[in-house]
């Protein structure tokens, strides 16, 4: 069921403490076009569920809100196909609705193709000589999953100490595919998988580090590209992006793999 309200008691909220969007964007790191579609409930223009309800918490936090009562009303994260709540309808033109749907028909149809590329890459990858070699390497590995170590500096140690490195619990030294992710400058929201396990989804902080293994391939999803630094098997990437930018990358042994662009919109018919 549709819920409404979210945007209306954070703007208000935000109102009354006699704060900006911009104010909140500084302390959150989001977008201030994303906070303005949260207060206006319009959430087709959010990058997806999870960056949702990790907006909407980190807003209320900064409002010193409790998060709970407003991600109640959101489809929770293991929800995949819970639909987001929709704004109220508004009368729209017969030509904005058409433009819309085309763009919609456009993108299902991207897709397809991409999911059946997908298909395609899956039964190639999983039947060829090179994946049986790494399900090998991979079995024969001592302790494939390593507890999760934490170096973090002393209490008052001066500025400029060993920064924070942490391994996910899925880290394993001997695997085929080693991802580094650091955070520099600015904090980064990020969710790492390891062969299709999540292994790390929060905010990095500057200089904060996490380290995954995998035996096929390391997926990173982020909505703050360029804060991040990536390496693979100890070469550093090129950035994703630029700051503020959501990205996804697949890690691999071969090297990285970039999704494609979002297709343009469809010509319209003559």
């Amino acid at each position: 069921m549709a819920s409404y309200g979210i945007g209306a008691r954070l703007r208000q909220e935000r109102v009354g403490k006699g704060l900006a969007i911009d104010d909140i964007s500084r302390d959150t790191r989001i977008a201030p076009r994303f906070l303005e579609a949260i207060e206006t409930d319009d959430y087709s223009t959010l990058p997806g569920l999870v960056f949702t309800r990790n907006f909407v918490r980190q807003y209320a936090l900064t409002l010193n809100l409790d998060p709970d009562p407003l991600l109640a009303e959101l489809p929770k994260q293991d929800e995949s196909t819970a639909p987001l709540p929709n704004p109220p309808a508004h009368p729209r033109s017969r030509h904005r609705g058409d433009r819309r749907m085309r763009s919609i028909l456009s993108s299902v149809v991207w897709l397809l193709l991409a999911g059946g590329a997908g298909v395609w890459a899956y039964m190639h990858f999983n039947h060829s000589p090179r994946a049986a070699a790494l399900r090998t390497a991979s079995s024969q590995a001592a302790k494939p999953a390593l507890q999760r170590t934490a170096v973090e500096p002393a209490s008052g140690a001066a500025r400029g100490a060993t920064p924070p490195v942490r391994q996910s619990p899925l880290a394993n030294t001997s695997a085929p595919v080693q991802v580094s992710v650091t955070a520099h400058d600015e904090s980064a929201w990020v969710q790492v998988s390891a062969d299709g396990k999540i292994a790390f989804s929060g905010t990095l902080q500057p200089n904060e580090t996490r380290e995954i293994s995998a035996a096929e391939q390391v997926k990173v999803l982020t909505g703050n590209a360029g804060a991040l630094t990536i390496s693979l098997n100890g070469k550093t990437l090129e950035s994703l992006g630029p700051i503020g930018q959501v990205r996804m990358v697949t890690l691999t042994a071969e090297g990285p793999r970039l999704p494609p662009k979002d297709p343009p919109p469809a010509p319209d018919p003559l």
